[in-house]
């Protein structure tokens, strides 16, 4: 499959992944791998009716502590740092310690909002409204959208996902209005695919490898519960006694806790053996008559990680053995390098838009020095490409002498030159070199490195393939070379975005006697470079997977941290030994879908508390945080074996099902320039 293809739809849980599988397939048996990210049990979440409120129940203890008022229908991401719920007929998440609010966005009203369950990995929240399952990036900054088109009239309500793309839900025939009938059903994400689990019930949940869904139906005159396997076989019924409604399995899958059952007219939440049916009463909160919407908090483990080397240099070619295969090799989550880019290692104006070029191209951006190719550049070429592979170099001979490219045709491979007259000429053949027709343009400042090497990431994610380039703005002016390129393209066609405050004034402050009058563009910027950073990410990425950390004084160390991640999700530059507040918000907002954090360069760059800070962030608690470190790019023996400790998920299993095609917020920041 190709690296692009395989960006768009491996990642389970990303809003790239649920809309390649919107189009109604036709009927037919689910069959997808079980999960193997295995999570302890948590607290117990329930609505205390008495007194509509939120609570949480440590395992085994019978007090209470109240979460949140009018909230209904709660449910955990998968990593339990997240709980989305209902309030105000609108979907909202929180972190699991009540702070950091994220609202799902709607264009417009919509009714009979209800019942939030999270897809895949945590990126997606899916829920019901209006009669149909919608999807919203959980980080809130996508408008909800239909998951697919029904395949038949009625009203789709009640949803549960998994974490290897499932979502059970209730189908009435007919209409909302007029309903007739409650299947249970099972749609696929990665196919579309539909399967008819039961003829009648409700309340599906589905259990956390994915492999069974439990669901209520009448018998003997009181609502028992069920479960069935996700292939429509094996259905069986667990409570004979007690009524059971709204079940919620254990993140162990071996037990699920249901509501209703009842003890001298007391609601009575019950926790019911999935393997002997045997039930265990719950202790109720003081003062109350009924406990509603049980919900029930997975604890996984979470990554960070560090990709260092004995110096800025040994770090960008770790990087590189980060993120590459060996030729003839093949380790799952790695990518097959195609060309490689050199940049010069003593130039930063030079070193600005290579990113772009080596995510379309599909290679590593390496640095070296102006007369010479270094040992450890020439080792890192020869174990990542081919005989015969282009490798380009960004600059002249200024900037990268012939000396360079003779050595590289030494190597073996093929060397091609990319160059202008200044910075700004150069930023313009590479833009040429990338792609001809471009879909996205950014213009980034050429004398400042933070908001251009942030951008050329950004467009570079788009992969082989890819239609985004990156053009330098020369202060508050744009130079002839760039003028006449930005000259070329049509602003109704192509998005073109400004980052920074620099490259705003630039474009909106030049006249292009090709462009209309009035004409679109989409500025991007924040306080400082990390809140600019954080502001691209949220642009740019929806619930990315991974988020990189670098040093905000090293253009060197952002480098090597933007060519290791383009293709995994943004980089945040960020202080070298405090987390900034603003990388730590975004963190939080993330973190139902970030899986991982990564810093790029040594303690001495990004400190070891600041990379705590940032586990503690996307976590459901400090001690849920596993550290892996990648020193010259590659994973120690032992910290393979704790990556394969229960709980916890392998980074090159993130890596493998967490990459994700960039999805601009183009409405969120569209601007008019008249």
């Amino acid at each position: 499959m190709k690296i692009h293809r395989r960006r768009v739809l491996a990642a389970l849980g990303t809003v790239v992944a649920v809309a390649a599988g919107m189009a109604t397939a036709t009927p037919g048996a689910v069959a997808v791998e079980p999960v193997t990210w295995q999570a302890a049990d948590g607290k117990l979440t329930f609505v205390n009716g008495a007194r509509n409120v939120m609570q949480t129940q440590e395992p085994g203890s019978s007090t209470y502590t109240d979460f949140l008022a009018e909230a209904r229908q709660p449910a955990w991401s998968p990593d339990g740092s997240r709980v989305a719920y209902v309030k105000d007929n609108r979907v909202e998440t929180r972190r699991y310690t009540g702070s950091t609010l994220v609202k799902i966005q709607e264009q417009g009203s919509m009714t009979s909002v209800g019942h939030p369950t999270f897809l895949g990995s945590g990126q997606t929240v899916v829920y019901s409204g209006g009669g149909r399952l919608r999807y919203a990036s959980s980080d809130g900054s996508r408008y909800a959208q239909p998951l697919f088109s029904t395949a038949e009239d009625g009203c789709d309500r009640q949803p549960s996902a998994s974490i290897n793309g499932l979502v059970a839900f209730v189908r009435t025939g007919d209409t909302c209005g007029s309903p007739t009938g409650s299947a249970i059903w099972l749609w696929e994400n990665a196919t579309g695919g539909f399967t008819k689990l039961a003829d009648s019930g409700t309340n599906p949940a589905i259990s956390p490898d994915g492999t069974q869904v439990a669901f209520v139906r009448e018998a003997d005159g009181l609502s028992r519960l069920f479960v069935v396997n996700t292939d429509g076989t094996g259905e069986r019924q667990l409570t004979f006694t007690d009524a059971a409604y709204a079940p919620a399995w254990s993140p162990t899958g071996t037990r699920i806790v249901v509501t209703n059952g009842t003890d001298e007219d007391v609601a009575i939440p019950r926790i019911v053996d999935v393997a002997t049916g045997d039930i265990t009463k719950v202790a109720l909160p003081p003062g109350t008559s009924s406990v509603l919407d049980p919900a029930w908090q997975p604890l996984r483990s979470q990554g960070v990680g560090r990709v260092w080397g004995a110096d800025s240099y040994a770090t960008n070619v770790a990087a590189s053995r980060w993120t590459w295969n060996t030729t003839g090799q093949s380790e799952p989550g790695l990518i097959d390098a195609k060309t490689a880019v050199l940049i010069s290692k003593d130039s930063p104006s030079y070193a600005l838009t290579g990113q772009t070029l080596a995510g379309q191209k599909l290679g590593p951006l390496l640095m070296t020095s102006k007369t010479s190719v270094s040992a450890g550049v020439q080792n890192e070429l020869k174990r990542a490409l081919k005989p015969g592979a282009t490798v380009y170099l960004v600059g002249g001979t200024d900037i990268l002498s012939s000396a360079v490219a003779t050595k590289v045709s030494s190597l073996g491979f093929t060397p091609k030159r990319l160059s202008g007259t200044s910075r700004y000429s150069t930023s313009v053949a590479v833009a040429k070199a990338v792609t001809s027709s471009p879909e996205y343009v950014f213009i980034a400042t050429g004398t400042d490195y933070h908001s251009a090497i942030a951008a050329s990431a950004a467009a570079g994610a788009l992969g082989a393939g890819g239609k985004g380039t990156v053009v330098l703005n020369q202060g508050n002016t744009l130079s002839s070379s760039v003028k006449s390129y930005l000259n070329s393209i049509d602003p109704d066609r192509t998005m073109v975005v400004p980052v920074g405050t620099s490259a705003k004034y630039a474009l909106t402050h030049t006249s292009f006697s090709n462009w209309p009058d009035t004409y679109s563009y989409y500025p991007i910027s924040g306080s400082g470079h990390d809140g600019t950073s954080a502001e691209l990410a949220r642009f740019w990425w929806s619930s990315p997977f991974q988020v990189g950390l670098a040093w905000t004084d090293s253009w060197r160390g952002g480098v090597s941290a933007s060519t290791g991640m383009l293709h995994y999700g943004p980089v945040l530059w960020t202080d070298e030994t405090t987390l900034s507040e603003t990388s730590a918000t975004y963190l939080r907002q993330q973190a139902a879908g970030v899986n991982s954090v990564i810093a790029f360069g040594g303690t001495g760059s990004v400190s070891a508390a600041e990379l705590t800070a940032a586990g503690s962030a996307i976590s459901a608690g400090s001690s849920l945080v596993e550290y892996r470190p990648y020193y010259d790019g590659v994973t120690p023996a032992q910290a393979t074996a704790r990556s394969a400790a229960p709980g916890a998920v392998s980074d090159t299993a993130q890596r493998a099902t967490g990459t994700a095609a960039p999805q601009p917020n183009l409405d969120a920041v569209r601007t008019t320039n008249r």
